[in-house]
């Protein structure tokens, strides 16, 4: 897979997750951020700057119920697990909305 940037000792990809992460190899990144799927897009408004908003962000950012939401956050984590280094580490962006189902998945 092609990286999107690069310099010495760093790449950034454009991809979906688990398909990079399967082309990785075991143990082999020191480092990961993670900006997974907030799944707030449910045709709702929100207000910003003083105007109502819609906060749909497109198909990706659908919750596809409890179990499903679970199941994906489960297996791109393990993912990462599998390509992280011994010592590696691991960044995670998320909202109020979505970091606790991320954390009880880490916690397994």
């Amino acid at each position: 897979m092609q990286s999107y940037y690069e310099k010495p000792k760093f790449k950034l990809y454009n991809a979906n997750c688990l398909d990079l992460l399967a082309e990785l190899p075991e143990s082999s990144v020191d480092m990961v951020f993670a900006d997974p799927p907030y799944l707030l897009s449910n045709g709702g408004f929100t207000v910003h700057a003083g105007r109502r908003v819609s906060v749909n962000k497109g198909e990706w950012d659908k919750s596809n119920g409890l179990k499903k939401d679970f199941e994906f956050h489960l297996a791109w984590i393990e993912a990462v697990k599998r390509v992280l280094k011994p010592h590696g580490t691991i960044w995670i962006s998320g909202t109020y909305h979505s970091i606790y189902l991320l954390l009880q998945v880490m916690k397994l």
